[in-house]
């Protein structure tokens, strides 16, 4: 019996050789598969990360395009108004009249009555009612 064994001895160990190779094999292919599949995650989410990151830079290019197209309007406005206020006060002093309407507009301011305009900047009746008119109705908020 022992020769027996030892006879197959050797057959038994190459078996067990090629099972315990076999085992090995699955599971390095088990392995090698799950990582295979982390590895296309990965590159799934780099893909989507690198996509994400050219819109937000895009928009936000977009953003700053319209940004500096806004500051520029908004100081060609403020050129344009200092203009315009500067014209202004050309026009008000080259206009006497006017200055009695801007004292007449800041007596309204003020509180005075048609009365007081009247005497004193020297206004007809209807003027003064007029100014006084426009003072108030500009004085009242605006409704949309």
């Amino acid at each position: 019996m022992l020769s027996l064994l030892l006879q197959w001895l050797p057959i038994a160990i190459a078996v067990i050789a090629v099972v315990i190779s076999w085992m090995m094999v699955s599971r390095e292919r088990k392995a090698r598969h799950a990582l295979e599949a982390k590895f296309a995650a990965t590159e799934l989410v780099l893909k989507n990360s690198r996509h994400q990151h050219e819109s937000l830079l895009k928009q936000f290019n977009e953003l700053r395009a319209g940004t500096m197209g806004m500051s520029q309007k908004l100081a060609d406005m403020a050129d344009h108004l200092e203009h315009i206020e500067d014209r202004q006060g050309e026009i008000s002093m080259l206009d006497p009249d006017g200055k009695l309407y801007t004292r007449a507009s800041k007596m309204v301011e003020l509180g005075a009555d048609v009365n007081e305009l009247m005497e004193e900047c020297d206004l007809p009746k209807a003027e003064a009612e007029l100014l006084l008119r426009l003072q108030q109705k500009m004085a009242q908020p605006r409704r949309r």
